[in-house]
């Protein structure tokens, strides 16, 4: 009987190109990947860190379906090849007999099986274990890279192959060899020590940390950034957490106001004066220009006046001449972090200071002595046209917990048509 061509066909012999192609894309967001989580400061610069580990994520969510495509893809090609022989075999295959498939496999499903656990693994396993499928990954990494060398290079010499999976190495190596150099020297240059722990409220203390032999890469340091700390502990440096600097960059010492919400934040109170603590950083692009800026609207939530502290503070030392307003959010008065010295700052600068309490005191609250002023309830549309004009050149900063930004976000598009991608937010990424 005259056989019937499948129809299909023309289609299916694409599969070899397309997964080609998607085998390309995927070494690229490998690379990608590598280059992001080496923290290289003319990217975080422009991104900022949160944005970076974000975007670092979202590659690690997207690659591995892309291999995965490109593993079936091959399948089909192989299929069509050998006439439908034994097609599923090729994705399982991990004899000695051709080495670019097998690296190629192995490479597959320790992306397969690591990836999720980096991704989804943070806040469910020790950080040791997670810590270490990161390690493991960029071992993946390399294989994959040798995979696409092996595979890439095939048959007769090519200069452009050669020059292609080349750079990639290059690149690779390059980010490997930065990354170790910059962790060996931050143990020379990151170590502070702990000068004292200030109690601000019932559970927010502030640590400052000195350095006698001098601030290293913390002397450029702008005001609203953070830095990544590792305290020295019987077991040796604890796992890292990001804290947002709240001295001036004029200071001599780094304070760090944290509020106790788990074990290790918990403990900072208890940090003894001479403890070892290892500092990475600066980090972020949460600072205001000054100069540029003159109509600045800051929204905090809770201990998000960490960063609103340090570009105050900052400010009052530069005698800026910008209008502020500051809008602090909390669910009480005595969860109210530097009033104080924000009735000070609002004084000597062109600030307006506007307290969000969930519940007022039973007394009241305190006077607020002109540019102090109290609202009760939630941050609103309706305090926020009372407090700050719907001016169109004014720059608008949020720190907070991620519902209370979703929120806000909505709040500002509602009330002055602000949107989200105009607000310049710091975001809790550990």
């Amino acid at each position: 009987m005259p056989t019937h061509p499948n129809p299909w066909l023309p289609v299916l012999r694409l599969a070899g190109p397309a997964g080609d192609a998607l085998a390309v894309a995927g070494l690229f967001g490998l690379v990608a990947m590598v280059a992001l989580g080496t923290r290289l400061p003319w990217v975080e610069r422009r991104m900022g860190l949160d944005r970076v580990y974000r975007v670092h994520k979202l590659l690690g969510m997207a690659i591995p379906p892309a291999l995965i495509l490109h593993a079936l893809l091959r399948t089909v090609a192989f299929s069509l090849k050998h006439a439908g022989k034994s097609p599923w075999s090729f994705l399982f295959y991990f004899g000695t007999g051709n080495p670019a498939l097998l690296l190629g496999h192995v490479a597959l499903y320790l992306l397969i099986l690591l990836v999720p656990i980096a991704i989804w693994g943070r806040h469910r396993l020790s950080f040791w274990l997670w810590k270490n499928t990161h390690l493991v990954l960029y071992a993946a990494v390399a294989v994959a890279f040798s995979h696409a060398w092996l595979e890439g290079t095939k048959g007769p010499p090519d200069v452009w192959s050669m020059l292609f999976y080349g750079a990639i190495g290059a690149i690779l190596l390059f980010l490997f060899v930065y990354r170790l150099a910059t962790r060996m020297s931050l143990r020379g240059r990151g170590v502070w020590r702990v000068d004292r722990v200030a109690r601000e409220t019932a559970d927010t203390t502030t640590l400052v940390l000195e350095r006698p032999e001098g601030q290293g890469p913390f002397s450029s340091r702008r005001a609203g950034q953070f830095a990544i700390i590792r305290v020295m502990g019987e077991r040796g440096w604890s796992e890292p957490h990001p804290f947002t600097i709240s001295a001036p960059p004029h200071s001599d010492k780094l304070h760090f106001t944290i509020k106790a919400a788990g074990r290790f934040t918990s403990a900072v109170p208890g940090l003894k004066r001479g403890t070892p603590v290892l500092c990475e950083g600066p980090y972020g692009i949460f600072s205001p220009d000054f100069e540029k800026e003159r109509d600045l609207v800051f929204i905090s939530g809770g201990v998000g006046i960490t960063p609103f502290l340090s570009i105050l503070r900052h400010a009052a030392h530069k005698r800026a001449q910008s209008r502020i307003v500051l809008f602090s959010c909390n669910r009480t008065f005595a969860d109210v972090i530097a009033h104080e010295e924000l009735g000070a700052a609002a004084r000597d600068l062109s600030l307006r200071v506007v307290h969000v309490l969930g519940k007022m005191p039973d007394e009241g609250a305190p006077e607020g002595g002109g540019r102090v002023f109290y609202e009760s309830g939630r941050l609103s549309a309706e305090i926020l046209s009372k407090h700050c004009e719907a001016k169109g050149g004014a720059s608008f900063y949020l720190c907070g917990p991620p519902p209370m930004q979703t929120a806000v976000l909505r709040l500002l598009k509602d009330a002055f048509g602000v949107p989200p991608a105009k607000v310049r937010r710091e975001l809790f990424f550990f």
